[in-house]
């Protein structure tokens, strides 16, 4: 869910932040590739960024890494956030516990309240804790109480793992970043309805370390990125002051501007030109292919990637 509870993207996350290229040559080379994966596969590119990292670690005394989460730790398939619901809704129809009694909710009933659900906790949210997200918790119950099948509560939740478990690669850079900076102290920030437990269930699927890495998320309660509260509550919960941390990621506004804002050094690395347009293609194909969501949900089903 991009900018809190619209399965949209107001953010143009195909720009760069306003970062000398020429002091930062990856930047060129990642905007210009085919796709992250392809991006992060070849090392001369991940040298060039570890080099970017190092010499800010070096220049402001950088005690604290923190690294985003989707998109930059964990690489998705080329798709759209809608394309992932989809496939959710279908593999939760097809995989409904045999002894589970009541109707059979459809894959498009299912992808209809996800999309009700996911509109109405955001709604909630804004007016309770401003700038945190909502947990997958709540919204699972919400998705099976529409469907009238509050017992699938559980199934869907497990359902929705497994799925971001199979559409995420671990990116190569990460356990590089360890190697190379041993001694810095590294933590994960994501901004979505996944909590800190559940995302590190997804991270530990991928990368086996030694031990489990601190996770701080949107949907804990902390704030957000996008609005600097949750860049503030780990600088507060570490002790680590602002102008000795920095951040990396792949969204302008909430892993660039939002870090700047609350004084952290921030280095972005975005999504390239090709893959974003192939997630707009893969979007609009599967939009097509779902025309239930003719019928009122087209306004609430714009591209986010």
């Amino acid at each position: 869910m991009d900018g809190h509870g619209k399965i949209d993207s107001d953010a143009e996350r195909g720009n760069s932040a306003p970062t000398d290229h020429a002091l930062f040559p990856y930047l060129s080379i990642q905007k210009e590739a085919n796709s992250l994966r392809s991006f992060y596969a070849d090392p001369a590119n991940r040298t060039q960024l570890l080099e970017a990292i190092g010499r800010t670690i070096a220049a402001h005394k950088i005690t604290l890494l923190s690294i985003d989460v989707f998109d930059t730790a964990l690489l998705r398939s080329p798709g759209s956030e809608l394309g992932r619901f989809w496939s959710l809704s279908k593999r939760f129809y097809e995989t409904i516990p045999e002894r589970a009694t009541g109707p059979d909710p459809t894959p498009e009933d299912t992808l209809l309240v996800r999309i009700a659900a996911m509109r109405a906790a955001y709604g909630m949210q804004r007016h309770s804790i401003v700038g945190s997200d909502p947990s997958l918790d709540e919204i699972a119950g919400t998705v099976c109480a529409l469907l009238n099948r509050p017992d699938l509560t559980e199934h869907y939740i497990r359902t929705e793992e497994e799925c971001e478990i199979e559409d995420v690669s671990l990116n190569p850079l990460v356990p590089e970043l360890r190697e190379r900076f041993p001694s810095l102290r590294t933590v994960f920030l994501s901004d979505m309805y996944l909590d800190s437990r559940r995302i590190g269930q997804i991270l530990a699927a991928k990368h086996h370390s030694g031990s489990p890495p601190k996770i701080y998320s949107s949907a804990d309660g902390n704030g957000s990125k996008i609005d600097g509260g949750l860049f503030d509550y780990v600088s507060k919960a570490l002790n680590v002051e602002p102008s000795h941390a920095l951040h990396i990621g792949d969204n302008l506004e909430h892993d660039y501007r939002g870090a700047k804002r609350r004084g952290w050094h921030a280095l972005h690395l975005p999504l390239p030109d090709k893959e974003l347009h192939q997630r707009r293609t893969r979007f609009a194909e599967t939009r097509a292919e779902i025309t239930t969501l003719d019928a009122g949900f087209a306004h609430e089903c714009r591209f986010a990637p």
